[in-house]
């Protein structure tokens, strides 16, 4: 059971912090006018999402569902976390289609919709860590 913790632990920091990470690296790759850095920067903005961010999700989701199925709990504060998670998920989902968008043009319009996910995704973390630890025991 520590070592699931342990395992949960370390997929959350890593996704979460890929996930505070990537809108700033959308943002970078969408105000370049520079064609060389503008392919390289996109490459490596989907390579930290397909290879970092979204098995981290997978680990961290998967762990996290062993760990509340195998401790059998089932109250209320549960269901506001993983409602926040979905939300967390969803904001996942939206850095893909921003990957995918700045791929095909760059566009200035991005800057603005990566620093609302920004600031979302942070309240988001926080949200979810405030109900972690004020969890009834």
């Amino acid at each position: 059971m520590p070592l699931l913790k342990l395992l949960h632990f370390m997929a959350l920091i890593g996704w979460c912090g890929a996930l505070l990470y990537l809108p700033a690296m959308i943002a970078a790759s969408a105000r370049s006018s520079d064609d060389g850095f503008y392919r390289d920067h996109a490459q490596l903005t989907r390579t930290v999402f397909n290879l970092i961010a979204t098995p981290a999700a997978l680990l961290a989701i998967g762990s996290g569902t062993v760990l509340f199925l195998r401790e059998s709990i089932f109250a209320p504060w549960l269901i506001v976390k993983l409602t926040t998670v979905a939300a967390m998920v969803l904001c996942h989902a939206l850095c893909g289609v921003l990957i995918l968008r700045t791929e095909r043009v760059a566009e200035s319009a991005l800057r603005r919709d990566c620093l609302l996910i920004g600031v979302l995704l942070s309240a988001l973390i926080g949200a979810t860590l405030w109900l972690v630890l004020a969890k009834p025991f």
